[in-house]
């Protein structure tokens, strides 16, 4: 049996393990989120960044506690995991003057008050605002970004962290292991007294060659070590690992959450819909919970960024995911609340599919490749039902973005003048068709429609992008 969390805190749906539940309710969850450094980043102000999500019903963001740090510059000026001397983690600093991004190095015999009172009432006001909370412990460490790290040897003065990147990710450094389960007992304990918690282990596991074998086992030992915390503490929580080429927990009794990337293969992340189709099957929760990053992989102010944040979410979120993230740079330290017209849009539109999924007894359906039959002309169809009660489909004409450096990591919206025919195989009996502009949520068009088990052909009302069909029994 897949290991659950306790009654109130997030875990997965009795009802449907494809969803999660939360204080006796199914819920889905779905953000746009700031780079993972809202608690690193000691200026940044985070009452601010969950207001502006509570404002538009996002209900999730993720963090790195700590473990791992960029350095200024890499993906853009103002990055939340670049703080340089405004840095703020689990250890305390040393008196010893040298850490390279500003500041003393770390004495890893001593935690920091400072930071785990930052963290707790990080969760505490996600709390109040009903926000879910994925902690992730580690990202690998990129041979540039390893440096920075407190767990690096230059970085502390305990002399800990004394070999390359990918010997990180691995059980090969004694010293260092110990350190890294210490890191994650301290945040386990910390953060066991509140619901709204996930604990995900290592984003990115295989992202750079690594010994894929190593890498299992050392991310086993994590998972084991966090079981063994939470075996003495009031609270269970779910834990996540995102799947990798090389390194699958999906079937891991141990694991709850199934974590993906991305709407392809990119850096040998499986995500988007090929997630979904690989991984549905484990009866988990599948979440994409990284896309192209806003306003640094897709720049600044352009009128792209909306509709490529509603193709991938609604997309994947229509086709059973259990939960969505949009990373997104708009929120950082001059503007925690990310205020610009492009983003309000933005969260708008996650709104608006959260809204739209809402309005049907989600929880009743799952991922259906049977009931479309037919598309008349080229298009991405992906859809949801309770057969013969409910059906939920969401249609585009777009294809993986070839001109950005990161191939593929994004669609392309493909504008057109669609109405195309569609071809569905209806349980017997009478139905409400609502076609729906995704943008906005306008009803094109409503229809009564009898089916007797056979085909049954709709055409669309004209589109420029997407489509969005709900179907309902009546």
């Amino acid at each position: 049996m897949v290991r659950n969390a306790s009654e109130n805190a997030i875990g997965i749906s009795e009802k449907n393990p494809h969803y999660f539940r939360y204080k006796g309710k199914e819920i889905l969850l779905i953000t746009s989120g700031e780079h993972y450094g809202a608690v690193i980043s000691k200026k940044f102000d985070y009452v601010k960044y969950f207001d502006a999500l509570a404002e538009y019903g996002l209900n999730y963001t993720r963090i790195y506690p700590g473990g791992f740090v960029e350095y200024a510059g890499k993906w853009m000026p103002d990055d939340n995991m670049a703080p340089g001397p405004d840095l703020i983690v689990p250890w305390a600093r040393s008196d010893v003057p040298g850490y390279k991004n500003g500041g003393n190095k770390f004495d890893l015999s001593k935690w920091d008050p400072e930071y785990f009172t930052r963290l707790r009432d990080f969760i505490h006001q996600a709390a109040k605002r009903e926000i879910i909370i994925e902690i992730c412990f580690f990202n690998c460490q990129f041979v540039d970004y390893w440096p920075n790290s407190p767990l690096h040897k230059d970085a502390n003065i305990n002399g800990v962290g004394d070999c390359d990147h990918i010997t990180f990710q691995s059980l090969d450094n004694e010293p260092l292991v110990r350190e890294q389960l210490k890191y994650i007992e301290k945040i386990i304990v910390e953060t066991n007294d509140f619901d709204n918690v996930i604990y995900e282990f290592v984003d990115e596991c295989t992202s750079h060659p690594v010994n894929n074998q190593k890498v299992y086992l050392w991310i086993s030992r994590m998972i084991d070590k966090a079981i063994e915390v939470e075996g003495r503490l009031p609270k269970k929580h779910i834990l996540a690992q995102q799947h990798e080429l090389g390194v699958d927990f999906s079937g891991d009794e141990r694991i709850g959450l199934i974590v993906t990337q991305y709407i392809g293969m990119l850096n040998r992340q499986i995500g988007g819909v090929p997630g979904l189709n690989n991984y549905y099957a484990y009866n988990k929760p599948v979440e994409e919970n990284e896309t192209a990053y806003y306003n640094s992989w897709i720049k600044g102010e352009t009128d792209e960024i909306v509709p490529i944040a509603r193709l991938e979410s609604w997309e994947f979120m229509v086709g059973g995911g259990a939960a969505f993230n949009q990373l997104n740079g708009y929120f950082v330290v001059p503007n925690p609340s990310g205020n610009n017209e492009y983003n309000r849009q933005l969260m708008q539109g996650l709104k608006e599919l959260r809204t739209f999924l809402e309005s049907f007894d989600f929880v009743k359906m799952t991922r259906d490749k049977d009931t479309l039959c037919n598309v008349s002309v080229g298009a991405s169809v992906n859809m949801i039902s309770e057969k013969g009660r409910q059906y939920a489909i969401y249609m585009h004409h777009s294809f993986p973005n070839l001109r950005n450096s990161y191939r593929g990591s994004f669609y392309e919206p493909n504008y057109g003048d669609y109405c195309p025919a569609i071809t569905l195989l209806l349980d017997e009996g009478d139905y409400t068709v609502t076609f729906i502009e995704p943008e906005s949520l306008k009803v094109l068009e409503e229809i009564n429609i009898t089916s007797d088990g056979a085909e049954t052909k709709l055409v669309c009302p004209r589109y420029k992008l997407d489509i969005a069909i709900k179907i309902t029994a009546r």
